[in-house]
């Protein structure tokens, strides 16, 4: 059985697919962070709204 018949043997590292799993997970924490700071402004408005 050699290396690459393993299911446990490591795969060789790819730059490109980490280097798209990286963008892909800033993305994401990007529209988190903006979202968040949507929710934030929304709830303030709310709550000016109310103590009116």
């Amino acid at each position: 059985m050699t290396d690459l018949e393993k299911p446990d043997a490591p795969q060789p590292f790819d730059e490109a697919e980490y280097r798209r799993r990286q963008r892909s997970r800033a993305n994401l924490m990007g529209v988190l962070l903006i979202g968040l700071a949507v929710l934030f402004f929304a709830i303030t408005i709310a709550k000016m709204q109310i103590f009116q």
